[in-house]
């Protein structure tokens, strides 16, 4: 028997092409159905990221979009099929806003700094899918985690990279990519998700980007320590 491949490339690809079933569910017809998809895509956030799942039925959906329920089947067949295709269409819009900020023009220190400020500004418009990502739902907890997964992998190697950039140009000093990399993405996360809104988010993400570059580039800065000899016995 073929043992299951674990590797996280092929599982990585095997969840892009799940997303990519799910975003792409697009029914034929004329330009209009753009607008009705993004319209049925926002209702559903809100209605998802606020309440249970059980709550959320696909006529309340249908309603808060302004589209007839069978319009609303068109585009999504399920309610399964909604909530990952909403959770789904939030990832990649993230992920195509990271890869977006990589100005390879710009020095190393600038392009983190403005990774910073994109990723912060993209979930302070988008609260409801920062809620809806931090929400378990057993239901689909398959599906969801693959997509979820697949998202955090590219954002690790999205900030990793520039950081071992860093490194290798001298603009930071020697650390642990990976770590550096969970502390920025946690630290945003926590912020926005626990702060509150009682600051701006150009504020906040000035303020994050300082604190994190300044560690960065401190520890390129910094001299060995000196061995301390044995304090003698009087």
């Amino acid at each position: 028997m073929r043992k299951p491949d674990s590797s996280p490339i092929r599982r990585a690809a095997a969840a892009d092409g799940f997303a990519a079933r799910i975003v792409n569910s697009e029914p034929n017809g004329n330009g209009n159905g753009n607008n009705k998809r993004e319209r049925i895509l926002a209702a559903g956030l809100r209605l998802f990221a606020n309440e249970t799942y059980q709550a959320v039925t696909m006529d309340r959906v249908a309603e808060a979009a302004g589209v007839a329920k069978g319009t609303l089947y068109l585009y999504f067949p399920s309610k399964d099929a909604l909530y990952l295709g909403i959770l789904s269409d939030g990832l990649e819009t993230v992920s195509k806003r990271y890869q977006a900020t990589n100005d390879t023009r710009q020095d190393v220190g600038a392009r983190l700094r403005r990774a910073i400020e994109i990723t912060i500004q993209f979930y302070d418009e988008r609260r409801d899918l920062l809620r809806l990502i931090a929400t378990e739902e057993p239901r689909l907890a398959d599906a969801r985690n693959r997509l979820i997964q697949n998202w955090r992998e590219r954002g690790y190697v999205f900030y990793t990279t520039l950081i071992e950039e860093g490194m290798r140009t001298g603009a930071f000093g020697q650390t642990d990519s990976r770590a550096a990399t969970l502390a920025i993405l946690g630290g945003i996360r926590s912020v926005l998700l626990y702060y509150g809104a009682t600051r701006p988010a150009q504020s906040i993400s000035q303020e994050l980007g300082d604190f994190y570059l300044r560690g960065l580039v401190l520890r390129g800065q910094e001299s060995p320590r000196a061995e301390r000899a044995p304090a003698r016995v009087q």
